[in-house]
């Protein structure tokens, strides 16, 4: 009688993305709802500025901790004020 066997091998993969923020000169714009004229970041930005993932980043966003502009589809910018950056 023969017992067939299997092993099963898992790895797991921890991935890292650095980001750096551009050389570019910063978007200054009127916060509505800090009612004065901030630095505005991109979402990229923001994570490699404050080490947030962009999962949590998000989440801020959605719970309206956090004062964001959307100035086209797939163009969002955060309020730095609203990061505490300013």
């Amino acid at each position: 009688m023969f017992i067939n066997r299997r092993t099963v091998i898992t790895f797991e993969k921890l991935e890292r993305s650095l980001y750096r923020l551009p050389n570019a000169e910063p978007i200054t714009a009127q916060c509505d709802d800090c009612r004065c004229v901030v630095t505005w970041f991109t979402p990229m930005q923001v994570v490699a500025m404050t080490g947030l993932s962009l999962r949590e980043l998000f989440r801020q966003i959605e719970s309206e901790a956090l004062h964001f502009n959307e100035s086209g589809p797939g163009l969002l910018h955060i309020c730095s004020r609203s990061l505490g950056l300013n």
